[in-house]
């Protein structure tokens, strides 16, 4: 009897000592896990595709909407979980006119817009350096102010938007991306796409 309580507590203290160590396995590996997933990154870049519409566009000689495909570059710095600066920048790939918001001085001592004129645009690229402010992990805001170039004109631009982050792997994010460009004394645009960011 006595040589049979003695193998089963030691099967027991086997038993418990391999319960242990799995469990304590279990939690360095879960811990290890939020530690990855909550890993805290300064620096950003992203590449994003999506569309850029304009209410004003013209189109043999009619104002149409255009809807435009464009491709945008970001660099983002970010001081804490909550702040951040960046350089966004985005190409439309297409050659397009646009109406201008400016008026002709003739259109303006008529008090009439039929002398309203027409901005041509060949691909252009818009810079802007913008503030990020994050109101949850999962939706940022932003503002700030640049410069739209093309080979026929370069106009100063005001962006404001939004950013839609997912993180979904240890160093990458998706996002999506929303916003308007308002180009001084030119034209407006909204834009949006989505895009994948490597975070380090």
């Amino acid at each position: 009897r006595d040589l049979d309580s003695s193998l089963v507590g030691s099967e027991m203290c086997i038993r418990d000592r391999s319960t242990f160590s799995v469990r304590a396995q279990e939690e360095e590996s879960h811990h290890h896990s939020n530690s990855e997933h909550k890993e805290f990154y300064h620096n950003y870049i992203g590449l994003s595709i999506g569309h850029t519409h304009i209410s004003g566009g013209v189109r043999d000689g009619e104002t149409k909407w255009l809807a435009l495909p464009s491709f945008g570059l970001s660099y983002v710095y970010a001081f804490n979980p909550k702040w951040a600066i960046g350089l966004h920048n985005e190409m439309i790939v297409e050659d397009f006119v646009v109406q201008s918001s400016r008026l002709e001085p003739s259109a303006i001592r008529s008090g009439s817009d039929e002398d309203v004129t027409t901005i041509k645009r060949g691909r252009p690229i818009a810079v802007a350096v913008v503030g990020i402010y994050k109101i949850h992990k999962h939706i940022g805001l932003l503002a700030g102010g640049g410069m739209e170039f093309s080979e026929h004109e370069d106009f100063a631009l005001v962006k404001i938007g939004a950013e839609f982050p997912y993180h979904f792997a240890p160093g990458w994010e998706m996002f999506g991306t929303l916003s308007a460009d308002f180009k001084i004394d030119a034209y407006n645009s909204f834009s949006f796409g989505f895009g994948v960011a490597r975070l380090f």
